[in-house]
């Protein structure tokens, strides 16, 4: 049972106590089921009449009540869900933007060969020659893997194509 109904029932019991009705100290069984009226009735609620809440005695309404501002629907959710998808792919967008170089990262590659005395920035320079030198080696070195700068001569080398050429 509801608290109301718990307090309305200590209300009345209280009061039957005052008027005598009801001989103090005897254990009393207390309904647990609500009584059954007919069938046009909603059994969750207590029945009308006035109910003591706090200090205030309130008539309780059979009226069917509105939902409350706070229930959350599935158009909320799904709203949620799309302005959440939004703002990712912005974000993501904008730290791909960030650390995009000059030089495309899954652009188009190809495959040179060292020629006798060149090193990775001489290369750069005849791969690339309008792009920073300093980019375009870090690329070649991300692409074969590199540890060091060491080149040697008729060594194959993968490096990023140039626009230009």
């Amino acid at each position: 049972m509801s608290n109301a109904v718990l307090h309305r029932q200590a209300v009345l019991n209280r009061q039957a106590l005052e008027r005598g009705a009801v001989r103090s100290g005897g254990a009393r069984a207390y309904r647990t089921e609500p009584r059954r009226r007919g069938s046009g009735y909603d059994l969750r609620r207590p029945s009308s009449g006035a109910v003591a809440y706090r200090s205030a005695r309130v008539g309780v309404s059979r009226a069917d009540h509105e939902r409350g501002a706070t229930d959350v629907g599935w158009r909320m959710v799904l709203a949620s869900v799309v302005i959440t998808a939004g703002v990712l792919c912005g974000l993501v967008g904008v730290a791909q933007l960030a650390t995009t170089d000059g030089v495309g990262d899954a652009a188009a590659t190809e495959v040179v060969q060292v020629q006798q005395g060149e090193s990775l920035a001489v290369l750069a320079g005849r791969i690339a020659p309008d792009l920073p030198a300093a980019q375009v080696v870090e690329r070649i070195m991300e692409l074969n893997a590199m540890s060091n700068s060491a080149l040697h001569p008729g060594q194959t080398l993968i490096v990023p194509s140039s626009p230009t050429r």
